[in-house]
C-alpha cells in the first residue's frame, strides 16, 4: 500500500466524522476525533510530500467548512432531513385566535358610520355596536359611511365610501331567528320573571 493513501484515508475519515456530528449528539467527541483525523492527515501528508501536505491543508481549511455549510443547507431537503426536521409553521397557525378576533374578522366587508372624526383612529358603529377603528390613510369626518377593509390585531381598518357608492352592507345572509338574540324570549325558553 502506498504511503500517500494513509493521509487521504485519514482526511476522508475526518470528513465522515464531521458528517456524523451533524446527525448525532456526541457532546463534541466526534468533532474532536474528526479534528484529530484531519490534523493526522495533514501531518502524514507532509511526511509523504510537501505537495500532498499543502493540498490536504487547503482541503481542510477551505473544503471542510464549505462541505459542512453545504451539508447543513442541503440536509433538510433530503428525505431523511424532511422526516427529522420540523416543517415551518403556517402563517394561520401563528395568528392568535379567540372569539373577539373571529368576530372582528367577520366584519370585513361590512358597512358602518363613524361616530367620531378619524384622524386616523376613531370609533365606528356597525349594527349598533361601537368598534375601535383606524382609517386606511385619509382622515374621515364624523357621521360618514365607511366599509371595513381589514383587521389588524384588535383594530379594524375602514375606508370611506365613494360618492356614488351605496352604503349596502355585505354581511353574509342570515335566516331570521337564526341568531338567539333575534329570537323572541318565549322561543329561547328564558323567563325573566321566574324566581330561583
Amino acid at each position: 500500500m502506498n504511503t500517500w493513501l494513509w493521509p487521504v484515508l485519514l482526511m476522508l475519515t475526518g470528513l465522515f466524522l464531521a458528517i456524523l456530528e451533524l446527525f448525532f449528539v456526541s457532546h463534541g467527541i466526534l468533532t474532536f476525533l474528526s479534528l484529530c483525523a484531519v490534523v493526522g492527515a495533514i501531518a502524514t501528508g507532509f511526511m509523504y510530500s510537501t505537495g500532498l501536505g499543502v493540498a490536504l491543508l487547503l482541503v481542510s481549511v477551505f473544503g471542510i467548512p464549505a462541505f459542512v455549510i453545504l451539508a447543513v443547507y442541503l440536509w433538510p431537503k433530503t428525505p431523511v432531513g424532511k422526516r427529522v426536521m420540523l416543517p415551518p409553521p403556517q402563517v394561520e397557525a401563528c395568528l392568535p385566535d379567540n372569539p373577539k378576533l373571529r368576530e372582528l374578522r367577520s366584519l370585513v366587508g361590512r358597512v358602518g358610520k363613524t361616530k367620531s372624526p378619524m384622524l386616523p383612529a376613531g370609533v365606528v358603529v356597525i349594527d349598533g355596536r361601537s368598534y375601535d377603528a383606524v382609517s386606511d390613510g385619509f382622515p374621515i369626518e364624523a357621521d360618514q359611511w365607511v366599509r371595513v377593509v381589514n383587521v389588524f390585531g384588535s383594530w379594524i381598518t375602514v375606508r370611506k365610501l365613494e360618492e356614488g357608492e351605496q352604503p349596502v352592507d355585505q354581511k353574509p345572509e342570515q335566516q331570521p331567528g337564526e341568531n338567539w338574540r333575534e329570537k323572541p324570549i318565549d322561543e329561547i325558553g328564558l323567563d325573566p320573571f321566574a324566581t330561583a
